[in-house]
């Protein structure tokens, strides 16, 4: 199989990551995507650096059993804490979704707001790529450990939820416009985001990653061959009674078959 045949490889802590898969199968139809759920040890976001770390060179070990041509950590935390030594081991290319959302964060005037998990704000991962590209840019982070939860179990567009999101939202000052969704669980969570701020720009960085991840395919990796519509398997390391129901409005399609695979 030539190497642009080969398929892309994508793991993220949970199912939020889905997400992510819906904005590359939107994009690049073709492409053959494997996901994979690390769902028996989630969340990643309260956990340390060095436990995060070892749990990304775990995923990525697993998907290597598929030769991906490029391997897409779909998990803001895992991007935060784990991207460097995955790359420094994985025989492919590997990305993460921090530096396309801080690409897009950039290009956007005034003050930028950031709410992910506690380990993500905690590892001021978006700030420093932000940073990067603008120095001068004011960077307004909150830790919002509830809202992953919420997302998986389903409950996306719930007063519960509305009420939780605008506790959390209330903190980022009212000359904010512009905020990262900086974990994948949160677009599901929109709904009820909007409400609680209405106005503000939402950068979504599953659909910012799939542009990354469409410019690399047009360098060195290339586009797969076949025009058919490419397939996905899904693979998780725990599947609970509920995932198939609360899977497909993440993915936003009927997720089909699931792979249960052991770590």
């Amino acid at each position: 199989m030539s190497r642009a045949d080969r398929p892309i490889g994508v793991f993220d802590s949970g199912i939020g990551g889905l997400t992510v898969i819906h904005a590359l199968r939107q994009m690049l139809p073709q492409e053959e995507l494997v996901y994979l759920g690390d769902t028996a040890r989630l969340p990643y976001g309260t956990k340390s650096h060095h436990t995060i770390e070892r749990y990304t060179l775990q995923m990525g070990e697993l998907l290597q059993r598929h030769d991906p041509k490029l391997i897409v950590i779909a998990c803001n935390t895992a991007s935060a804490h784990g991207l460097p030594a995955l790359q420094a081991v994985s025989p492919c290319p590997v990305i993460g979704v921090i530096e396309p959302g801080a690409e897009a964060a950039a290009e956007h005037g005034g003050p930028v707001g950031i709410i992910g998990t506690l380990a993500t704000v905690g590892s001021a991962a978006y700030d420093l790529a932000i940073h990067r590209r603008d120095p001068a840019k004011a960077i307004h982070s909150v830790a919002c450990p509830l809202l992953v939860p919420l997302a998986e179990e389903g409950w996306f567009d719930d007063p519960v939820t509305d009420s939780i999101c605008r506790r959390y939202l209330n903190q980022l000052p009212f000359e904010v416009k512009t905020v990262v969704l900086g974990c994948t669980h949160y677009p599901t969570l929109l709904p009820s985001l909007e409400r609680c701020r209405p106005g503000t720009r939402w950068i979504d960085s599953g659909r910012v990653t799939a542009r990354a991840v469409d410019r690399l395919l047009q360098g060195s990796l290339g586009y797969r061959t076949a025009s058919a519509r490419g397939g996905l398997r899904i693979q998780l390391t725990d599947a609970s009674s509920r995932l198939k129901e609360v899977g497909s409005r993440f993915l936003e399609e009927p997720l089909g078959d699931v792979e249960v695979v052991e770590i």
